[in-house]
This record gives C-alpha cells, structure tokens and sequence, in this order.
C-alpha cells in the first residue's frame, strides 16, 4: 500500500500532466482561413466591361446552328428601248396642227395640243420674274418670257458695240435669208440678220457654226437644234424657246424654189 505522502505527490503529478496538456492545446496554432481581397472596380471601367455571356441551355448545346441566309440576288437590268430614228420620215405622218416635242437628243417625243402649255418654256413664264424685270417693264412673248428683240427695238436696250472706249459702232447687217424646210407641212424660215446683229457681231456665228454661203449647213436639221447644235446654241436657252415655231417658220411653201439651204 501506497503511503499518504506517496498518494499525495501522484495526485500532484496527474494534475501537473492535465494542466500541461491544456497549456499545449490552447497554444497550438490555429489555421487562419483568410478570404481573397475583393478588387474594387471603377465605374467607368465597370461599364466600358462587357457583360458576361450567358450559359447556353441544354438545347442550345444540342440544336445546330440554323443555316445562314443565301445572299439576294439583284435582278439583271433591263435594256432601255432604243430611241426611234430621227430625220424627215419622222415628221411626215403628223399632222401639221399638233406642236412637235423633241428630246433632249432630237428625237421626235410625241405631239401635243397647241392651245395648251407648250413646254418648260412657257412654264417658267407663267412664273414671276425677277424684281429688276419686273421694274423694267421689259416687253415679253406669248410665254411670258422677256422678248429682248422688241426691246432693243423699242429702244429700252441700248447693247454696245464694243468694250473698248472710243471704238466705231458697228451698224446691224439687214439681210434676210431663206431656209427652205425639208418637210411639205412646214413653212420656211426666213433668218433676218438685222435683229441678230443688233445683239452679236458676225463672228459670234461664222465660221464655227454656219457657213457664209448659201446651202452651205445641209446636214441641219430640227434634231440637231433641238440637241444644242446650229440655232439650237442660243435658241431653247437663251433665246426664245424653239416651241415657238411661227416665230422663224414663216414663208409659206413655194412648189417653184430651188432651195438654197435646208433645215
């Protein structure tokens, strides 16, 4: 049997051991589970960020994709009728009556009512004319248009003759001459040089435009005109318009005339 004073130090020995694993518990080390910092974001780089694509679906991942849509085909462009032939035959089953349209390339167009508007030209002078026409009280045509031979003759124009201060006037050349029209049904035109060269000088038109001899433009005709050739270079564009016929077209047919020159 153990003494008191051996029972008493084992009692003291256990306690000893009990407090010591407690002290070597309660200092162990723990592990510290520690969180990774959270990145702050800008805002503006928050929103320039593309959002994150969506998770596809178990059908989407199992569907093929739908085919792509074959490119349209533009339709092939039709041909553009071809314009009809101009020249003489054009005019020859027309009746005299009708106004003749031509188009910009002087091709007969169609015909039209003479007692009805004529074309642009007469529109644009239904219009109002600028203000200093208006002031002017300038004499104007059946279309409304300035007639600027009437007033050069009436003396509301004055053009002068030259630019060149001191240089000798040159007087308008009076003389008249004949073109005989290819077509039955429609008057010659008598071309008066007075009312020309009250406004130009004979090199405005000679010789890079008509000749100076009679027959001497055979190859002008009314397309021509109508296309910005021959009188067609002031006529329909600064001058009377060309649907204004009874202005130039106004010696009646002679069956007996050698013509001389034709339009």
């Amino acid at each position: 049997m153990m003494s008191g004073k051996s029972k008493f130090r084992f009692l003291l020995s256990t306690i000893f051991m009990v407090i010591s694993v407690l002290i070597v518990v309660a200092c162990a080390p723990r592990e510290v589970k520690q969180e990774a910092p959270a990145v702050e974001t800008p805002p503006a780089a928050a929103e320039a960020a593309p959002a994150p694509a969506p998770e596809p679906t178990l059908a989407a991942k199992t569907e093929p994709p739908p085919p792509a849509p074959a490119p349209e085909t533009a339709p092939a462009p039709t041909a553009a009728p071809a314009p009809a032939a101009g020249g003489v035959d054009q005019y020859k089953d027309i009746d005299p009556s009708l106004l003749i349209y031509l188009s910009s390339r002087g091709v007969l167009a169609g015909t039209g009512d003479p007692t009805k508007i004529a074309g642009d030209a007469e529109k644009i002078g239904q219009a109002q004319h600028p203000a200093a026409m208006e002031l002017a009280k300038l004499p104007k045509d059946k279309y409304g248009l300035v007639d600027w031979a009437t007033a050069i003759k009436s003396g509301m124009l004055k053009p002068l003759d030259s630019l060149e201060p001191g240089a000798a006037a040159m007087p308008p050349f009076n003389l008249d001459i004949v073109i005989h029209t290819k077509s039955n049904f429609m008057p010659d035109v008598v071309f008066p040089h007075y009312t020309h060269t009250l406004w130009l000088t004979c090199t405005n038109c000679h010789v890079q435009i008509f000749q100076m001899k009679a027959g001497g433009n055979p190859e002008m005709t009314m397309p021509k005109i109508a296309a910005g050739e021959y009188c067609g270079r002031c006529h329909n564009r600064v001058a009377f318009p060309l649907t204004d016929c009874t202005r130039c077209h106004v010696k009646p047919k002679e069956a007996s005339a050698s013509p001389a020159q034709q339009k």
